[in-house]
């Protein structure tokens, strides 16, 4: 074959394969549809603050939300509070989407645009169920200026479209919640008991140590002894589950004290796989050396019943990093014995 007809061939194949493209991801001039820039769905600026629900799935996994007096809840953690604030910037992205690009109308080639099984069906109702917005959500890619690029179908379109503005969603209903159990200042925690050593730090100290060392025990490092407040301070999970009597029995459990009188408990348990999180507070007036502390709320008793009151019944899944941390035992907050 002659050199020139091999360029010949190698120029049809390169002007087919763009053509392919073009069709699969760009433009078709004889679609009538909304332009670049345009909304990509129309009118929901305006009525965005009339959603009443989200529902989501994606293969065999579902996530309904729901707005109560502003708020919002996960329907299958049996009404665990969502992160409202993640909803609502959800929310506020799709209101403010504009269309950048067409693409293809073949829903054959959805797959290439994570728009076939793994595409997110997702529907925004108001009060009286009727949708204000209902698409398929596929492939999101994020950049470096902080904005994002999605793969969507509406079925009031003729093709697909790459839009602006959508935050990341996902139909796994622990994806959605308030992954936050409470804040409390690190500095606070007077001593840490677990069921075989108790972690103590006097009123202004910098350092925790170990209550009753025995002769011959040396403590670890303080930020190892530091570890379990750490973690106390600002406490997350990663799923929730409404259980009020758990069948297993506990593995361990751990009881802090705050200078000021707060006492948080956690009971942990196996399960499912994991390791799961009871928690109880409770508050005893002026308890301690020093009593009040300037960075302790003006309301202990209060603090420990918005505590209990949120966690009552409840079982929370740590990680496994924060699980391992609460699993210790008394060997490990301790320096291995060299042999002399």
């Amino acid at each position: 074959m002659s050199e020139r007809l091999t360029n010949i061939l190698g120029y049809l194949t390169l002007i087919a394969i763009l053509a392919a493209i073009w069709v699969m991801f760009g433009e078709d001039p004889s679609r009538e549809q909304g332009g670049r820039g345009e909304a990509t769905f129309s009118g929901l600026e305006t009525a965005i603050n009339d959603a009443a629900a989200v529902r989501i799935t994606s293969g065999d996994m579902s996530t309904f939300l729901n707005k109560v007096d502003g708020k919002w809840f996960v329907i299958q953690r049996d009404g665990y509070a969502a992160d409202t604030e993640m909803v609502r910037d959800f929310l506020r992205g799709i209101a403010l989407s504009e269309r950048r690009q067409p693409k293809t109308d073949n829903k054959d080639r959805f797959h290439h645009l994570g728009l076939a099984e793994t595409a997110l069906d997702i529907k925004v109702l108001d009060g009286d169920d009727r949708p204000l917005a209902a698409f398929l959500m596929g492939e999101r890619k994020d950049s470096a200026n902080g904005r994002s690029l999605t793969y969507i179908f509406q079925e009031s379109d003729t093709r697909s479209w790459l839009v602006t503005g959508l935050a990341d969603a996902s139909a796994d209903p622990a994806w959605w919640l308030d992954h936050s159990l409470f804040t409390i200042t690190e500095s606070r925690f007077a001593e840490i008991t677990y069921a075989d050593i108790t972690i103590e730090r006097a009123l202004g100290a910098q350092k925790y140590t170990i209550k009753d060392l025995q002769d011959g025990e040396k403590a670890q490092a303080d930020w190892q002894l530091r570890d379990p407040a750490r973690l106390l301070s600002e406490l997350t999970f990663d799923d929730v589950r409404k259980v009020a009597n758990p069948l297993a029995e506990p593995l361990q459990r751990v009881t802090a004290k705050t200078y000021d009188g707060l006492t948080l408990t956690l009971t942990l348990f196996e399960m499912e796989g994991g390791t799961w999180a009871q928690v109880a507070a409770s508050y005893t007036p002026d308890e301690g050396e020093g009593g009040m502390l300037p960075d302790a709320p003006a309301d202990g008793e209060g603090e420990a019943t918005d505590i209990a009151e949120s966690t009552y019944g409840w079982l929370f899944l740590l990680s496994d990093y924060d699980a391992g941390v609460l699993k210790r035992t008394r060997k490990d907050f301790l320096m291995e014995k060299t042999a002399e």
